[in-house]
């Protein structure tokens, strides 16, 4: 047989049909095995998504209820350690907020302080982060000790003997500049020679200029942070030459400056 006369028989050659007993028969079988397929499947599924929204629910309410207790437990200690320290006799407060500055300009408000100048030097009453109560109570615990997330810088004896030295002398300053970009956890301070003696105007023969804060008149001053930033502070010799406005700015490529922080007194409280 050749291929030709092979395939002149297949083209005549023809299946019988299939009864239709039998396409019913397939029918009811396929339908009774998805059916008890289908049927455990999804209510297994549905325990287990149950089982998982439980879990990830209880999860989420232990994550809240651990940073619940770690805040209370913070500021219950911060706040023990302040009570134990002696009173800070404090002649007037000082209330002000911290910026930082977005490359486009934008500001966001970091910190909110109470502080006062004592000897030319900042001392820091307290210090909120807007809108981050678990960021505050780290924050005041770093302030009081209590947490040691970040190491402190150890400075030799020479060291500590300059910065003896320089609270010491009326012309120092030193200021809260502000915090970290990441957390604000941890706070900034600068210190200045030759700008801070109260006696003498806060910087009367260094003055860049001169303002009006709060009703207090102030003295401008900069100093360069390097070779690529400068700070302007603002200080008040009504208040021990407290620095009642400061920025910072620092040099982009093209020589010019741009303003990425600073901070603004909002109020001044005298105590009785």
């Amino acid at each position: 047989m050749n291929d030709t006369e092979l395939d002149e028989m297949l083209a005549a050659w023809s299946a019988p049909a299939a009864p239709a007993s039998l396409r019913e028969r397939a029918r009811a079988g396929f339908s009774t095995a998805i059916r008890q397929k289908t049927i455990p499947v999804a209510r297994m599924s549905w325990k287990t998504a149950f089982a998982r929204r439980a879990r990830k629910g209880l999860l989420a309410v232990a994550v809240v209820a651990l940073a619940a207790f770690v805040l209370v437990i913070i500021q219950a200690v911060a706040q023990t350690l302040r009570s134990a320290s002696p009173p800070v006799q404090a002649p007037y407060i000082v209330e002000s907020e911290f910026v930082q500055y977005a490359d486009d300009g934008s500001p966001k408000v970091e910190m909110h302080t109470t502080s006062f100048s004592q000897g030319g030097n900042e001392v820091l009453l307290s210090r909120t982060l807007p809108g981050n109560p678990i960021g505050t109570a780290i924050a005041r615990g770093m302030d009081s000790g209590l947490l040691h997330i970040m190491p402190r810088p150890r400075l030799t004896p020479e060291m500590e003997e300059k910065v003896r030295a320089a609270r010491a002398d009326p012309n120092h300053i030193s200021l809260l500049a502000g915090c970290d970009r990441l957390t604000c956890w941890v706070t900034s301070h600068y210190g200045f020679g030759g700008i801070g003696d109260a006696r003498t105007g806060c910087a009367e023969g260094r003055a860049i200029g001169r303002e009006t804060i709060l009703n207090y008149p102030t003295v401008a001053a900069q100093r360069p942070l390097g070779d690529l930033g400068r700070m302007t502070v603002w200080m008040a010799p009504d208040l021990g030459c407290f620095v009642l406005k400061m920025t910072m700015e620092e040099r982009g490529p093209n020589g010019v400056f741009r303003l990425v922080s600073g901070r603004q007194a909002t109020k001044v409280t005298w105590n009785p």
